[in-house]
């Protein structure tokens, strides 16, 4: 006995292409394995500037250039629940990177060798400050 197809083949296509989506957008969904029922994230890791707020980057080859003054890399809870959440701002030291007006970017010495903070208000991409670091 020959089996009818009731869909033909495009409507066959749109089946199968409907029932990989929702598939994918089941296997996407936040996990709550959590005592508290709740998904944790990572927290980014940013600084705390003369009034802006800076989000670390990767960029290689630039150059420390003079002290800025006192920053603050903010707290971070990224595990609710496993006794950390007295863990308290950091103080750190912001320097300028040679090339780069420090209300784009700036650098911390403790930060590593290929992390740079953008001033996440500055509008300017990593291309353009990369861009800066070797036209330096």
């Amino acid at each position: 006995m020959k089996g009818v197809n009731l869909f033909g083949v495009a409507g066959a296509a749109r089946v199968l292409s409907v029932a990989v989506l929702v598939t994918t957008a089941v296997g996407c969904t936040a996990s709550t394995g959590s005592a508290g029922g709740g998904s944790a994230a990572s927290c980014t890791y940013r600084v705390e500037y003369a009034g802006r707020t800076y989000l670390g980057s990767e960029a290689k080859g630039f150059v420390l250039g003079a002290r800025l003054g006192g920053a603050t890399v903010p707290a971070c809870d990224d595990t609710p629940g496993h006794g950390d959440d007295s863990k308290r701002a950091t103080p750190a030291t912001a320097y300028a990177i040679k090339g780069v007006d420090p209300g784009v970017a700036i650098a911390l010495k403790d930060a590593g060798d290929d992390v740079i903070f953008v001033d996440v208000s500055s509008g300017t991409t990593l291309p353009e400050i990369k861009k800066l670091i070797r036209g330096s």
